[in-house]
């Protein structure tokens, strides 16, 4: 891991870091020395280490430089920790007696009993670093009462928002230049928690930053006035009133920036006039609910008996205690959640044996007994691959999604349209490829074609970017959709400020023939039409495993225009899933709190914890 520069940052920086969250510790992997035992590296927001270390004793910060001091200037560190010692001793932190192992699990018991808490609790990360840096002032000044030192449950509220409100210029400062430059997206979604009936707004934004990293940021989840009524047009201001607290003026940035939401009637009327794409992943559970519907799925009666009967199976395992002599737990099948219907009938096939082993003990056989294995094989391996989409398409964040919607529509319609050779899938399967077909489709000619960003997302992969899933055709739309929106958003010239001029030759001899000498093409001077060509034909070297936005920072000097759109495009998420995830936290802060915090308070808690490292 390369080092920074000293001059670059200073110790007074690094320490303000450390405080609010921007910079992290980590322990050296590679250093042999002791010293590595009572010091940790100063880690950057983009995981890149600082000249700097931090005494994980007395928690003071030094300047490190590993090819310029070595460790010895740490060595003559004088810890206050350690009473009349002049260094610091590099021993190893000391063994916990059982005894005090002990009385802890105790204390742990009668904290999660008297207060209500998860068992979890004691293993979160926040509970472990607040128990630790107990112990560390404990070292530092002695015994004490800690109910000197814990605030009062009204000051660390006030300091969650004042937290929050400094965390959120510091990402606003974080955020702009980039997402001004080179585009963003945001999913948005809407949610109503159980406690007060408070409506929630919702939005995450996705965007690679200068070192074509792939970052997702929770903004916010803002309350609703009661008395405000979520129509398209209240959704519209609401949302763009929230953005602009993070410099992200949805008007100004006109094309750059995209929305991925689902297919709520109020939430297509209120981004209407901006780039707004379906979450891929309701597409596909809208296209099951719709295949397994009552007025479907009686067409097919010996599915609709295989599903009657594994439910009723299921529920009966639940309600009757058998669930216990199982190794995994059956599932039920939930019209809210998504693939309920596979992971309901999975659950069942993979454990077939052992269910009707413990039916024949208890005189129950008969429940197992009239569900055909074979048919429940074929339901299993027919809703399999949606499964497996969804799951990729809901990547975490962490890697470009865009890229795999248009592959796996073409693989799944692909899929059904096989299955409707079946006489027990043939309906089932016939509506799955209608809707796939009229659910996929947007302004194209094709009449179930994916949204041509996602398209150029696919082409923008490299190992994908021969689209062998379209017919030349299709192709050809593609890479006129690249070109045009090259030039609709001027990407072409987007690295113009970052170049460096050339300096100027020293005359030589040969000048004095220069009408004569043959001319050099820069790379930045390629025209699009050169670049895509040589992209499409150069000999690829590119693991499955590689990280494709890092390829394209690699080649930006020869693709400069493709890299800057690459940024733009592969950003975008396949699913609105991280709002979602977002209004899953809410729904945990509240349900740890009841009824009793405010909305804005939840709004920062969220925020908080999405941003916080």
């Amino acid at each position: 891991m390369a080092e920074q520069t000293e001059d670059a940052i200073s110790l007074k920086d690094v320490q303000l870091g450390l405080d609010n969250g921007q910079f992290t510790l980590r322990k050296p992997t590679s250093g042999k020395s002791d010293v590595w035992e009572s010091f940790s590296c100063v880690i950057d927001a983009n995981g890149k280490k600082l000249p700097f270390v931090q005494c994980d004793k007395c928690l003071k910060v030094l300047p490190f430089c590993s090819h310029k001091t070595g460790t010895s200037g740490l060595r003559r560190h004088s810890c206050p920790i350690t009473k009349g010692q002049t260094k610091l001793a590099f021993t190893k932190s000391l063994l916990v007696p059982e005894k005090f192992k002990k009385e802890t699990r105790d204390k742990c018991v009668q904290f999660v009993c008297q207060d209500i808490r998860p068992y979890d609790t004691i293993s979160g990360k926040g509970f472990t670093q607040l128990a630790q840096h107990l112990v560390d002032t404990a070292a530092r000044i002695g015994k004490f009462d800690v109910c000197e030192i814990l605030p009062h449950p009204t000051t660390v509220s006030r300091n969650v928002e004042m937290r929050a409100q400094s965390l959120r210029k510091h990402v606003v400062e974080e955020i702009t230049a980039t997402i001004s430059k080179f585009g963003c997206a945001v999913t948005a979604d809407i949610w109503t928690e159980t406690y007060r009936k408070t409506s929630f707004l919702s939005a995450t934004i996705h965007y690679v930053n200068e070192q074509s990293e792939l970052h997702s940021r929770v903004l916010f989840a803002a309350p609703f006035d009661p008395s405000t009524s979520k129509t398209g047009e209240n959704i519209r201001r609401h949302l763009l009133q929230n953005l602009r607290v993070f410099g992200i003026d949805a008007t100004d940035m006109g094309k750059k920036i995209i929305f991925v939401t689902d297919r709520g009637a109020n939430m297509i009327s209120a981004l209407r006039e901006y780039t707004r794409l379906n979450c891929t992943a309701h597409i596909l559970n809208v296209t099951l609910s719709s295949a397994f519907g009552p007025a479907i799925i009686e067409k097919s009666p010996e599915i609709a008996s295989l599903l009657t009967d594994v439910k009723k199976l299921v529920t009966y395992f639940k309600h009757s205690g058998q669930q216990g002599k199982l190794k995994k737990s059956l599932k039920q099948s939930i019209e809210t959640r998504w693939n309920s219907n596979f992971d309901m009938l999975n659950s069942v096939l993979e454990q077939y044996e052992d269910i009707a082993s413990v039916l024949t003990e208890s005189n129950n056989y008969d429940k197992i007994g009239r569900i055909s294995i074979s048919t429940l094989k074929l339901l299993v391996s027919f809703l399999k691959p949606f499964k497996e989409a969804t799951d990729d398409l809901e990547t975490d964040n962490t890697a470009p999604s865009a890229s795999l919607v248009l592959p796996w529509s073409v693989r799944l319609i692909e899929h059904c349209t096989s299955a409707t050779k079946d006489p027990l899938l043939s309906e089932i399967a016939t509506v799955c490829v209608t809707r796939l077909k009229e659910l996929l489709s947007a302004d194209s000619t094709s009449s179930h074609s994916v949204h041509m960003l996602y398209k150029i997302a696919t082409f923008l992969t490299p190992n994908l970017r021969g689209l062998r899933m379209l017919d030349e055709r299709g192709r050809q739309n593609v890479i006129q959709g690249v070109k045009e929106m090259i030039e609709d958003l001027k990407f072409d010239h987007a690295h113009d400020e970052d170049v460096e001029p050339t300096p100027a030759k020293r005359p030589t001899v040969l000048h004095k023939f220069s009408d004569w000498e043959e001319e050099e093409e820069s790379c930045g001077s390629k025209s699009l039409d050169v670049q895509i060509q040589e992209y499409r034909t150069m000999k690829l070297e590119l693991s499955s495993q590689q990280n494709i936005l890092q390829w394209w920072n690699s080649n930006s000097s020869q693709f400069p225009a493709l890299s800057n759109l690459a940024r733009f495009v592969l950003c975008i998420p396949a699913t609105s899933a991280p709002s979602e995830r977002a209004f899953s936290l809410c729904g945990r802060i509240l349900e740890e709190r009841r009824s009793v915090l405010k909305p804005s308070s939840v709004s920062d808690i969220l925020f908080l914890h999405g941003n916080l490292k």
